[in-house]
């Protein structure tokens, strides 16, 4: 069939289905190890098998998968089911002879390993994109945010941008890369979003004519199929009528996600307040931006970012308070879940310091199952 003939990607009420602003969900992608080495190891696929389908899905290689989060209005709801999905994989995982664990990457794994799971839409990836996407072992915590309106959606999309490297920093959680120490804060950024187009930053889109555009230019094309072929760090998802914020590693820590999605929900609180008042803010460039994400990338939260009015750097910490200081009166959610962003060390510090410690990448591995199991 003609790709002209194939339907829209995006639905005719996308974003005005009058649905309720400001809900949440999740999805948080875990991966599967083999006890003896803690290597990863397959049997999502049999898991899925197993599961409702709104629970869990497959997500590229078999020794991962993803769990879905049902719809909330605060971020304690989407926790509750993230550590509720835990639980049931926990069990599929012990009965399949497999160790569960979370991380932005695996310390030990190694990608050449990894089969492909049998879904066209993967299968189809791994044919285009070969040897780039078979080494795509990441997994990472998205976040959804419901929008009511094209144009609003398209300025919290550009609004968002400016805010990708405060989130990866505070989520940074994956210092290695097939058993080597990287010299990364976050490996998976510069594995997924670096190396595969169509993800990372985008540009900004200004207007919702030129997001449809875009979308009719890549499905007429035949360089998508559908939109979850798009895989920017903040994403529209029409279907949903949500925003969804993808910058943030996986977490080991469930009480760390809880504090990421509160603070996704805080800064979209945030945004929305600018455009109902019509108090819109400048949109950042993607070449400023990049700076502070490749910091963010790097040093986590030990950086610098550079301020985008006075071009002057600010530790990025100190950046982090301004941002939490600027939700206080800007939303009228329970702020006190992001108390340990700032209070602990990133999930990524835990590692190197217990890398350190033992020597061994293979007991950080040991540390992740624990604490995911925890």
């Amino acid at each position: 069939m003609n790709t002209a003939q194939k339907p829209a990607l995006i639905p005719e009420d996308a974003f005005e289905t009058g649905a309720p602003e400001g809900t949440l969900g999740a999805e948080e992608e875990l991966w599967l190890a083999d006890p003896e080495t803690l290597k990863l190891a397959g049997g999502a696929q049999k898991i899925l098998a197993a599961e409702p389908v709104d629970h869990f899905s497959g997500e590229l290689i078999d020794c991962e998968i993803e769990s879905n989060t049902g719809v909330h209005v605060d971020s304690s709801g989407v926790t509750g089911d993230l550590v509720a999905r835990r639980r049931t994989l926990l069990g599929h995982a012990e009965r399949l002879g497999r160790y569960l664990g979370t991380s932005g990457t695996h310390p030990i794994g190694d990608w050449r390993e990894q089969e492909i799971i049998d879904k066209p839409h993967y299968q189809r990836l791994k044919r285009q994109l070969g040897w780039l996407i078979r080494r795509n072992n990441t997994f990472s915590l998205h976040v959804h945010y419901a929008v009511r309106g094209r144009q609003k959606a398209v300025y919290f999309f550009d609004r968002l941008r400016e805010y990708v490297p405060l989130f990866l920093a505070l989520s940074a959680n994956s210092p290695f890369w097939q058993g080597e120490i990287t010299d990364m804060h976050s490996t998976r950024t510069l594995i997924f979003s670096r190396s595969i187009h169509r993800a990372g930053l985008p540009e900004p889109l200004g207007s919702w004519e030129a997001y449809a555009k875009y979308v009719d230019f890549a499905q007429r094309s035949g360089v998508i199929n559908s939109l979850s072929e798009i895989w920017w760090d903040v994403r529209p998802h029409p279907g949903l009528g949500t925003i969804e914020l993808r910058a943030f590693d996986a977490q080991t820590n469930p009480s760390r996600s809880e504090a990421l999605i509160s603070l996704s929900a805080a800064v979209c609180d945030l945004l929305s307040e600018e455009y109902e008042t019509g108090e819109l803010r400048k949109i950042r460039p993607n070449r400023e931006i990049e700076e502070n994400k490749w910091s963010a990338q790097r040093y986590g939260m030990s950086g610098f970012v550079v301020d985008h009015d006075t071009h002057e750097p600010v530790e990025t910490r100190r950046a982090v308070e301004r941002l939490f200081m600027s939700l206080e009166g800007a939303t009228s959610r329970d702020l006190s879940p992001l108390h340990p962003l700032l209070d602990e060390p990133t999930e990524s510090v835990r590692q190197l310091e217990l890398w350190r410690e033992t020597g061994s990448v293979k007991e950080v591995a040991w540390d992740l199952v624990q604490r995911t199991r925890v």
